[in-house]
């Protein structure tokens, strides 16, 4: 016997089974859900057509179906001329694996669409393909993803299939857009003529062969476990020929003060030639090969440069061999000399730090009545020092150095500033020549500087606050209610060199003051500014 279940909403019957009790259906003509209950099932009994010998029996009139009226859907239905009736399924809601195939078809889709275009960028797993292989490939994506969406749309196939051709040509019009890098084929060299030895026409061999460049490939290989494909970008080798292991220690000096080079890291050197040629790897710590380059040219001498092997080859200069004879001597310390300036800027690029301290000191003291040459590039050579040099006394020197050098130079009033700046924040002992260059070139941050220092060691900076003039007063005016009587005091001072008609009735407030000292140093200010 045949059971049949009705749509409420749209009176439209099902074949379907009893298993259905207590469990929800959606509707195949109309997509309305409703819960099957027992008394929603017809039962559809079987016809009796003429001419049938049938029994004539009570349930005779159920046979011919008059037991119960004909249903307003029956008559719908034949109204409408509807043959045979919709199977279960198809008003059964989707199930998880349908919705599973769905959600993975689009996922899949845009998956994709966002590996191709991160892999089409350069250096991307998608640059070098060519633009038919990508339609080729995205049709298969969409083949794919298709065929899972509409397995998955049960009920509304007809809006996934508009769904996937939406998502379908996105993917298509993002391939169109997407640039093309292709890798740059090989060209192969052509082969060597006969008779020639191959390594003498090759630049790269030759230096490999004689820097045993080997030193620097182990290091690579080390340094990829820590790096990974940056290890290039932290090592540089440095071959010198003509430079000993006595040499070695002022090369090694230099570099360490111009890269900075962290503490925790070493310069290595291998010797090459029997000791007359040095190999020199510096690695662990991110190293600009084009700097390292500038601090070799010209100022360790002339070099060749191989990026891709990460190697400098450095002919050194012969000034960096040569001895102090007594000619030279005369040269370095006599300012009437035509060679007198050329050869102190030589002097100021020696490795020799004591050679680079005797240069300075020597231009430190240059009489005014010399005129002075090369002015730019000694006025750079002391700039380099002040950045990187620490000796207390080789600073001081710079300080006066600059004082006759360079007291119009913007670019070394600046340095000057950063370096007092950076010394006051490490309490280190700042030149007084460095302030002095800064007074005497007006520079910005001198006041500032000076107030700092005077405020920390007022004995040691009093003779700089009372350089600055007038211009303090006002500075000085306040320190006179300063946190402690040293510093009151101090300020009386200054004043008695650099005060004015406004200073007097805030001194006039300490005549009064138990502490002799401060009376008779504000008496003797007050006296300073009125018989001025």
């Amino acid at each position: 016997m045949n059971l049949q279940i009705e749509c409420p909403k749209c009176s439209k019957r099902f074949t379907a089974n009893d298993d259905l009790v207590g469990k929800t259906v959606e509707c195949g003509s109309c997509d309305h859900r409703f819960l099957v209950k027992e008394e929603s099932f017809f039962i559809e009994r079987s016809k009796v057509y003429p001419g049938e010998n049938v029994k004539r029996d009570d349930d005779f009139l159920s046979r011919l179906g008059r037991d119960q009226p004909a249903s307003e859907s029956d008559r719908k239905e034949k109204s409408m001329g509807g043959g045979g009736q919709p199977r279960v399924d198809a008003i059964m809601p989707a199930g998880a694996g349908q919705n599973i195939a769905v959600g993975a078809g689009i996922s899949f889709l845009f998956l994709y669409a966002f590996i191709f275009a991160v892999g089409t960028s350069d250096g991307g797993i998608f640059q070098d393909m060519e633009k038919n292989a990508r339609y080729v490939l995205g049709g298969f994506v969409c083949l794919v993803a298709g065929g899972l969406m509409l397995f998955g749309a049960k009920n509304w196939r007809g809006r996934a299939f508009l769904l996937l051709l939406t998502f379908g040509g996105g993917l298509f019009a993002l391939i169109f857009v997407r640039p093309i890098h292709l890798t740059p084929k090989a060209v192969l060299d052509s082969a060597p003529e006969l008779g020639l030895n191959e390594s003498e026409s090759d630049p790269i061999a030759l230096i490999r062969e004689e820097t045993g460049y080997y030193v620097i490939e182990d290091r690579l290989e080390n340094l990829k476990g820590k790096f990974g494909g940056l290890a290039s970008q932290h090592l540089v080798g440095i071959f010198i020929k003509d430079l000993a292991s006595s040499q070695f220690h002022n090369i090694e000096n230099y570099l360490k003060i111009e890269l900075k080079i962290p503490p925790t890291e070493a310069i290595s050197r291998y010797s090459r030639n029997n000791d007359q040629s040095s190999l020199i790897v510096i690695s662990g710590f991110p190293i600009d090969f084009d700097l390292v380059v500038k601090i070799c040219d010209p100022r360790l001498g002339r070099v060749k440069t191989y990026p891709k092997l990460r190697l400098i080859d450095l002919e050194l200069s012969a000034l960096h061999d040569s001895k102090v004879t007594n000619d030279l001597r005369n040269k370095l310390s006599n300012p009437q000399n035509p060679s007198y300036f050329k050869e102190n800027l030589n002097e100021l690029r020696a490795l020799d730090p004591l050679r680079r301290k005797d240069a300075v000191r020597e231009l430190a003291g240059v009489p005014e009545n010399v005129e002075r040459r090369y002015g730019e590039e000694i006025i750079a050579e002391f700039i380099r020092l002040i950045r990187n040099e620490t000796d207390a006394q080789l600073l001081s020197d710079l300080g006066r150095a600059l004082l006759i050098w360079a007291t119009d130079n913007s670019v070394a009033v600046d340095i000057v500033s950063e370096k007092v700046e950076q010394m006051i924040r490490t309490d280190s002992t700042v030149p007084a020549s460095f302030i002095d260059f800064l007074v005497k070139a007006n520079g910005k941050k001198a006041p500032l500087l000076i107030d700092t220092l005077w405020s920390s060691k007022p004995e040691v900076w009093t003779a700089q606050y009372i350089a600055l003039g007038v211009a303090a007063e006002k500075r000085m005016i306040f320190h006179l209610n300063g946190p402690s009587i040293r510093i009151t005091k101090a300020a009386a001072s200054v004043l008695a060199s650099i005060g004015t008609e406004r200073a007097l009735q805030p001194l006039a407030k300490h005549q009064s003051s138990t502490d002799s000292e401060l009376k008779a140093l504000v008496e003797r200010a007050i006296a300073a500014i009125n018989a001025r």
